[in-house]
């Protein structure tokens, strides 16, 4: 009986069938705006743990989803600390507290370069000699082949055309261990049938058996961004400000805080405001126009990436700008939202520095060299649009690249624009500065008319501001603006998909006003009208404003851009503005004493004199303890979620300051200008949060169009 078990046993394992090998590959670069494959493997290992947690299914808000994941401060501290090679100090490398893009912004890590003004400084996939149109245009595609199910011993691997590295010179052979990686260097051939591209490659094992893979080659989607900004990042630096916990500004600062028993504000004698520490800057992908990763226009093209890291790759160009307009922006020049040093930029970034993005574009997509070339076209503008200067202009001048010379055709063009030339701002400043805010007594009153409140609401309301009127007239000018953009855009080779639609999207502005209820900011709770406005005691919301504001948002603005989007035939994305309509600049989320943690809080904090020791009012402007743990109730790191998805002014005080040049903080005191120029540039936009938002229905819509594969889990960890 034994016998039989022991020859029963033999024979089934002898059965055992075992996998032959087989010829894997993967593209080493799947997102080549970023110059190093680190930064690309955060993002997929934090993609697969995003949907391992949703059963390996990809959800509808997966960029959301990442982004949640990615600047939760656990995630990023285990991430830095798992290579010491790579992250050999993780809190100066990494800073967790200050956002998952900060490590990528303080090594320049990607291919935009802002002192040149252009995508130039990406060599990551060049081999040999190297081209000015390589980062748009690649030569080659690193790939990496490997063997599954390797035997031991040496493999001989054959191609059909040199991709194999000897040195400095590329072969058609080559002999490695065969459990070894291979790397390679496929071309990449955007003008050649998909059915004639791409390599083919062979591998002889050890025992003379030869395993054989089809053509080779990688899929590279061109994918563009243009825009405002509502799509440039605005408010969101890459490397948030750092505010000093020790600030001694002492003086005749004055707070203002909410006083709910009054509904009012009530000032207090204040030793410091928060002021960044040493004086440092925020970090920007580009400071004149405030781009950075967290522009929804990149989050979008980096999940293009994560849809199919093995055998694609994605090239981007990101040209947002904050303030940009459908004509000083895109169709004429302009200078930017902040001032920048000429002395910053190279002899060519000079040049380069106050072009429209339509050029931008023209530019980096011409084999030809434009800027020493400058052949231009003529685009007459019928009817004709407003310039800067107000004065009508019947026709614009733009760079033009000769028929035959365009380097490759766009895959996805991503535009938002449309709220600067309606005067979103003056809009803005119009609501907050209609009335000024009620004051909890009457010292309360004599010293806002001491620092000269009044006056300078007046000033602003005389210099920045515009009603409902001014911004109805300017509306009326969208479609002659628009209709201008698609002439500029006409000779722009962008790939066409179902029935000519060209693979352009449009996407509409998200809703601003309405707090967590749905409910008008400062309509049910007066609370709003002045949280997270604070700053110099000066604003509030004018409730009747902001609900002519709204309607005119939602009943002009929204349809305009609905409709100029069905004008050039392009897809609209407007999937998440209701998502939005309960994440306004007001919204909060309150445990059920009604208080809220430090993230949610809207107020600005004040550092007063106190006993035995001095504090800050309500929280502390910082994240609380980097290496060990963060307390809910003081984390104030830039991009811990909230209930909100926008900025408010109170949010730019603590996380942008605005201005990298000019005088340092005064070392007495913070005067109301002081105050005014530290908090503008990002209020009422949104958060990382909101762009990850927003990139999510723009995905959803991308992948249709793009026709893209599901990722799965076990792809984005292969090769990490």
């Amino acid at each position: 009986m034994l016998r039989l078990v022991f020859i029963a046993l033999l024979f089934s394992i002898s059965t055992v069938v075992y996998a032959a090998p087989a010829i894997d590959w993967r593209v080493e670069h799947p997102f080549r705006y970023f110059l190093e494959t680190r930064d690309f493997d955060m993002q997929r290992e934090a993609m697969a743990d995003v949907m391992a947690a949703n059963g390996g299914a990809l959800s509808a808000t997966a960029v959301s989803d990442l982004e949640r994941s990615l600047n939760d401060p656990r995630w990023l501290r285990e991430w830095y600390r798992q290579d010491s090679t790579l992250y050999a100090n993780p809190r100066s490398a990494g800073r967790p507290e200050r956002g998952w893009a900060h490590h990528i912004n303080r090594r320049r890590a990607t291919c935009w370069d802002s002192r040149q003004q252009w995508h130039s400084s990406c060599a990551s996939d060049t081999f040999g000699t190297s081209l000015r149109t390589d980062y748009v245009r690649p030569q080659r595609h690193t790939v990496v082949l490997k063997l599954t199910e390797p035997p031991s011993g040496q493999c001989k691997w054959q191609a059909a055309r040199a991709i194999f590295i000897d040195g400095n010179a590329l072969v058609t052979a080559t002999e490695k261990p065969c459990a070894a990686d291979v790397e390679t260097r496929v071309p990449f051939e955007p003008d050649v049938p998909e059915a004639q591209r791409g390599v083919a490659v062979t591998v002889q094992l050890p025992d003379g058996t030869t395993v054989s893979h089809e053509p080779i080659w990688v899929r590279d989607r061109l994918v563009v961004g243009m825009g405002d900004s509502y799509s440039s990042g605005e408010g969101n630096p890459d490397t948030p400000v750092e505010i000093d916990r020790f600030s001694r500004r002492a003086g005749l600062n004055i707070s203002y805080l909410y006083d709910p028993d009054a509904q009012a504000i009530r000032s207090n004698a204040a030793y410091s405001l928060p002021v960044r520490y040493q004086n440092g800057p925020a970090g920007w992908l580009d400071r004149k126009c405030h781009r950075s990763a967290y522009s929804y226009h990149l989050r979008t093209a980096l999940e293009i990436a994560l849809s199919d890291v093995k055998h694609s790759a994605v090239t981007f160009l990101g040209f947002a700008c904050s303030g940009a307009e459908l004509t000083e922006g895109f169709l004429f020049p302009y200078a930017g939202v902040e001032t920048v040093e000429p002395s910053y930029f190279t002899a060519g970034g000079r040049l380069r520095r106050d072009m429209p993005q339509v050029d931008r574009l023209m530019v980096e997509l011409c084999s030809d060299d434009l800027m020493r070339r400058l052949a231009r076209r003529t685009i007459s503008l019928d009817p004709p649009v407003t310039a800067p200067n107000d004065r009508p202009v019947r026709s614009v001048s733009l760079l033009d690249c000769p028929s035959g010379k365009f380097l490759r055709p766009v895959d996805l063009l991503i535009v938002s624009i449309g709220g600067n030339d309606i005067g979103f701002t003056p809009l803005i400043v119009d609501t907050l500065t209609k009335t000024r805010p009620p004051y909890a007594n009457l010292n309360t009153e004599i010293r806002a008319r001491a620092q000269g409140n009044d006056l300078i609401r007046l000033a602003a309301r005389l210099t920045k501001a515009h009603g409902i009127d001014r911004a109805q007239e300017r509306a009326r000018e969208l479609p002659a603006r628009f209709a201008a953009l698609r002439k500029a855009l006409a000779p722009i080779p962008i790939v066409k998909g179902d029935a000519g639609k060209p693979n352009i999207v449009l996407t509409a502005f998200p809703k601003v006003e309405f707090n967590e209820n749905g409910r008008l900011c400062g309509e049910s709770d007066p609370r709003e009208r002045l949280e997270g406005f604070n700053v110099g005691g000066v604003l509030s919301i004018d409730v009747p404003e902001l609900r002519l504001v709204s309607r005119f948002a939602n009943e002009v603005l929204y349809p305009a851009t609905r409709d100029a989007a069905r004008a050039g035939n392009w897809y609209f994305i407007d999937a998440h503005r209701e998502p939005f309509a309960k994440h306004g600049i007001c919204a909060q989320k309150r445990d059920a004493n009604g208080n809220v943690s430090a993230a949610e809080n809207l107020m600005l904090p004040y550092y007063h004199f106190a006993s035995p020791v001095n504090r800050w009012s309500d929280f502390e402007p910082f994240a609380e303890n980097r290496e060990t743990g963060f307390n809910r109730l003081r984390d104030t790191r830039a991009y811990a979620p909230r209930e909100r998805w926008f900025r408010t002014l109170n949010d730019i005080c603590l996380f942008v300051q605005y201005k990298a040049n000019g005088s340092p903080p005064p070392t007495g005191q913070w005067g109301l200008l002081d105050l005014i120029e530290a908090c503008l540039g990002g209020p009422f936009h949104p958060t990382a949060e909101g762009h990850a938002h927003i990139a999510d229905a723009v995905f959803n819509t991308a992948k249709q169009i793009l026709k893209l594969p599901a990722p799965n889990v076990a792809d984005l960890r292969s090769g990490l």
